[in-house]
């Protein structure tokens, strides 16, 4: 406790920081008589002695960037009472292997595990409907997505360039996406797009060099401007709704589909009885 610094905020402590930098820091459930409920933006960025954190206050968020550029931090946990981590609580956090994310947690703030390089895996709580843009953008050994409940929305870039991330079941529920979600995921393979929805973003799936198959559901009424990219090994591309509009590039780089002759044709026929969008 004599090592942090906190101020008091409705009558409560609010973590700003510490004096000396020691590998381990635990965070108390009080300070003096005042509970601590909130670690602050900032608070520890580019706190680099530090390697693991012991949460034992009820808190209830962390403000942006608390952790950002913690180099050398493995370990933090994260009490259930958190309902609010800002963005970018945890970027460029290179050391950090795993991490259990709140059940209470209704949002993914914007680049929240951004350059994460050193995560397998994440699991998104049930409560979580947005995943906001650039979550987990070059997580580099990111190999695993777990969906537990209803995500609406999947924002731009959200794991953009985690190149070892394999599967990718994107849940029915999800509405909305942003642009290049998955783009440069090249060791992808099976991807499941949700059932509800209605625009294929520009460079969704762009790069996605180990992407062989690929089954468009029946809601999606638009594919945007290069989509599916580069992606080539994609060999078998299924098309549910033949009233899809489609931009431009949507195929380029795809060399196999492009090598497939009927493929060309069944595509330029397509294209000819629908409206291209630009």
């Amino acid at each position: 406790m004599e090592n942090l610094t906190w101020e008091i905020s409705d009558g409560c402590a609010v973590i700003t920081g510490r004096h000396e930098k020691n590998s381990v820091m635990i965070i108390p459930p009080k300070i003096n008589e005042y509970k601590v409920t909130e670690i602050r933006a900032e608070a520890f960025t580019e706190d680099n002695a530090l390697e693991v954190v012991y949460i034992n206050a009820n808190l209830s968020s962390i403000g942006a960037g608390a952790f950002s550029f913690c180099e050398n931090l493995k370990e933090i946990n994260l009490p259930h009472s958190i309902k609010i981590l800002e963005e970018a609580v945890f970027e460029g956090c290179i050391s950090l292997e795993s991490l259990s994310l709140p059940p209470e947690l209704t949002k993914i703030s914007k680049a929240l595990c951004e350059e994460c390089s050193a995560l397998t895996s994440i699991e998104i709580p049930e409560k979580v409907k947005v995943i906001d843009q650039r979550a987990f953008e070059f997580c580099l050994n990111l190999r695993q997505v777990i969906f537990c409940g209803e995500v609406d929305r999947i924002e731009n870039g959200a794991f953009f360039l985690c190149r070892r991330l394999e599967n990718f079941f994107m849940p029915d529920s999800v509405t909305k996406t942003g642009k290049e979600i998955l783009l440069g995921c090249r060791k992808l393979k099976q991807i499941h797009l949700s059932h509800s929805l209605r625009r294929i973003e520009a460079g969704l799936l762009a790069r996605c060099k180990n992407l062989t198959a690929l089954t468009i559901p029946d809601s999606v009424e638009v594919i945007c401007n290069g989509a599916f990219a580069e992606c080539r090994s994609l060999e078998n591309f299924e098309l549910e709704n033949f009233n899809v509009r489609m931009g431009v590039k949507v195929f380029e780089g795809c060399e196999k589909l492009l090598a497939n002759t009927a493929f060309v044709e069944r595509m330029e026929e397509f294209l000819n009885s629908t409206t291209s969008i630009h």
